[in-house]
């Protein structure tokens, strides 16, 4: 085969034509990576070394190395969150990171404006951010781009800047739009020595594997695409990370079951963090309200009274008026009516009390979904809970 060297497809001021399987601007000579274990392994014993990343976190970031091959063939938007207190070990891992990346682009503070005025760049490209303290201007940048197929219109000219991201922040991103897309790796502090890695042993081994992971990506291109690995004993949007980074690997099951292991406990957090919602107080509220015995309906100053009660109980020092309460109903799909004197409510008919209960499931409210008696807790609890297995 010869060595091929092909032109960009895209640019951060052009849409990505999520059609066309593309080559990244690299010499690509006819490469064997073996088999899909062979080459995990290949990725996951580099990134080992650094003695900053748990196994857990050298597990996502190989599965990231994967994903961000297929960001076309991706449901959502390939994101790692790095958080590092040890600037010298974030710049290390960094460094590793974009051996791994077909065609890594390193930057430190980011704004819109700059990223708009990014020049072409090969495909696929994946962002590694380098900022110490993250601001709402990051956050604003990142809300943008976790809209694959989204553009923003700028001077008259449609911008697509959705690109694989890593963010590498000595503190926690805020945003919970952004924090609950993203696949999290804590990088802890090491006293001893770091790896002694030069720019040539790093830049060595970025030319041994980028040809391989080109060649994973052409030969693998149409499996990814059509492949439906599915995790759905996990809550969106985990599962729609599950199942990015499972899609991602091909011809090897185990790889693929993996993938539900290391992700259980961020969904568990993701779960829990629910649960401190403003929605999810409300809609464990009307759930206790609809298992009173006989109640048919609920008025709003009634439902304030509860969600009010159950933000005492856990310690947040806030109380909503019935105006606010009403507009969190709205929030969740459920619509007040006029209750005759009684003034504005819900009606507990069977549709509303299935939408009630469906929804304190995904808010993963701590009220029990197990009232003696009641067929929608039934009903939504064999609905949840299967196994999570690929499909």
């Amino acid at each position: 085969m010869a060595l091929t060297s092909a032109a960009p497809k895209n640019s951060a001021g052009e849409s990505k034509n999520h059609g066309t399987l593309s080559t990244p601007q690299l010499l690509i000579g006819p490469v064997d990576y073996g088999t899909t274990g062979q080459l995990f392994d290949e990725i996951r014993d580099f990134l080992a070394q650094h003695p900053g990343l748990t196994t857990d976190a050298v597990l996502k970031l190989s599965y990231f190395s994967f994903a961000i091959l297929f960001p076309e063939c991706a449901g959502i938007w390939p994101f790692v969150s790095v958080v590092a207190s040890d600037s010298v070990g974030s710049s290390l891992l960094l460094r590793m990171i974009a051996c791994t990346c077909l065609a890594p682009l390193h930057i430190g503070e980011v704004t819109l404006n700059s990223i708009l005025t990014l020049p072409r760049l090969p495909y696929p490209t994946t962002m590694l951010i380098d900022q110490l303290a993250p601001n709402k201007e990051l956050e604003r940048v990142l809300r943008i781009m976790s809209r694959p197929g989204g553009r923003i219109v700028r001077k008259g000219k449609f911008h697509d800047i959705s690109f694989p991201t890593l963010v590498c922040t000595a503190e926690p991103l805020r945003d919970r739009w952004i924090v609950d897309q993203a696949i999290h790796v804590g990088l802890t502090p090491t006293r001893g020595s770091l790896p002694l890695f030069d720019r040539q042993s790093l830049s060595e081994f970025a030319r041994k594997l980028r040809p391989k992971l080109a060649r994973y990506r052409e030969l693998n291109f149409a499996k990814i695409r059509d492949s439906h690995f599915d995790a759905p004993g996990f809550t969106s949007p985990t599962r729609d990370i599950a199942t990015m980074l499972g899609n991602a690997i091909a011809d090897d099951s185990s790889l693929q079951r993996c993938v539900l292991v290391i992700l259980e406990s961020q969904d568990q957090e993701v779960r829990i963090g629910r649960t401190d919602w403003i929605e999810a107080i409300v809609a464990e509220a009307v759930l206790f309200l609809s298992h009173e015995g006989g109640r048919s309906q609920a008025r709003v100053g009634e439902i304030t009274d509860i969600v009010n009660g159950i933000l005492k109980g856990r310690g947040q020092n806030i109380a909503l008026d019935p105006r606010a309460v009403g507009h969190h109903l709205r929030a969740l799909g459920i619509f007040s009516v006029r209750l005759n004197r009684a003034g504005r409510g819900i009606r507990f008919t069977k549709e509303i009390r299935r939408k009630i209960h469906r929804l304190a499931d995904a808010y993963n409210v701590l009220t029990p979904l197990n009232q003696v008696g009641c067929e929608f807790c039934a009903e939504t609890t064999s609905r949840t809970d299967a196994p999570n297995q690929p499909k």
